[in-house]
């Protein structure tokens, strides 16, 4: 078979997409501070680690790292710092172990200046190596507000979970993280299309308004090209973070993670799983004042009871089965585990 060389000009230049992770990965973010995302990733992570998976937790607040402290780490001997300063080669290298032989943890760094602002490539560098983990699920714990780390760190994940509670700001600032990656994805997707970036250009340039409305950019899309429309539509379908409603205080506040629901698919033009609530409970406060991990302090409780609803209905959708099939064999292992984290 003959085979005609292409000349320079025939030569099509390769798109240069971004890192994508393919591990399994759960990125918790709340939006703004005091959502209770950092003790929700402790006994997530904890629980899994329960069910007989491989759990790397990190934390990526990074300026105000804390997660160790639930895990009974008091001074991390290594930290993403010693990863980004290159005084190791790996991210692997700065892998701390837990109490619990399931579960790892990578503290987050608090020494460098400006490294809640990393640069693009680093982060690219930070994915890269996360995909050499070897665990079965990551979970990492994401800082507060909408910084670009926070955002695109959520936007790499296999499940997004946001974590809100009943406090109208609360639920406002979990909406804005929302359109904040929505947005970021918006522009990602001109990166990797360029039709698709045309479109986009063309809406900001004749809606010069600063306002970016995204059901009326879905409108336009639509009115521009079915086929950039399509492209678009699947590539957002990926996007399908959950939701958890933290301090419940009274039953009828879960109708409003139901709006929540709404409002994001209304506004967003995206679907949001709501797969759970947590009841407020002063033992979670008391566990939080002890720095200690509330389903290892309280197992029988109705608290934990929430929490391994959650874990199940979280593991059905993106894990493999395991041999914990009721609560009753949950907080069996969990009385068993006391001693180690005492």
């Amino acid at each position: 078979m003959h085979i005609t060389p292409q000349t320079k000009a025939e030569v099509k230049p390769i798109a240069v997409k971004p890192e994508i992770l393919n591990k399994n990965i759960w990125s918790i973010a709340g939006g703004k501070g005091g959502t209770g995302k950092t003790v929700l990733s402790a006994n997530l992570g904890i629980g899994m680690a329960i069910f007989g998976y491989k759990v790397i937790l990190i934390d990526a607040d990074l300026g105000v790292p804390n997660l160790h402290n639930y895990l009974r780490v008091k001074r991390p001997k290594t930290t993403l710092d010693d990863f980004l300063t290159k005084k190791v080669r790996f991210l692997s290298d700065v892998i701390i172990d837990t109490p619990h032989k399931n579960l790892k943890f990578i503290s987050g760094g608090t020494n460098l200046v400006g490294i809640a602002n990393l640069h693009y490539a680093k982060k690219q560098q930070i994915i890269r190596h996360i995909n050499k983990l070897e665990a079965d699920l990551i979970i990492v714990d994401l800082g507060a507000g909408i910084s670009n780390n926070t955002v695109d760190f959520f936007n790499i994940s296999t499940c997004g979970l946001v974590i809100s509670n009943p406090e109208p700001s609360a639920n406002q600032d979990a909406y804005f993280f929302l359109k904040n990656a929505i947005y970021r994805r918006i522009k990602l997707f001109t990166k990797v299309n360029e039709e698709f970036k045309k479109a986009f250009n063309i809406y900001i340039d004749t809606n010069g308004n600063g306002v970016f409305e995204i059901p009326k950019f879905f409108n336009f899309l639509q009115e521009y090209s079915n086929n950039v429309y399509r492209d678009f539509d699947q590539f957002l379908s990926e996007f399908q973070p959950r939701l958890i409603m933290n301090k419940l205080r009274k039953s009828k506040q879960k109708h409003d993670g139901i709006w929540f629901v709404n409002l994001v698919r209304t506004f967003l033009q995206i679907d949001v799983n709501f797969i759970g609530e947590l009841r407020y409970d002063k033992r979670i406060i008391k566990s939080s004042e002890n720095v200690f991990p509330f389903i290892i302090r309280y197992p029988g409780s109705s608290i934990s009871k929430n929490l391994f609803s959650i874990l199940t209905d979280l593991n059905t959708t993106d894990m493999k089965y395991h041999s914990v099939r009721t609560f009753r064999q949950f907080k069996s292992l969990l009385k068993k585990e006391q001693k180690n984290w005492n």
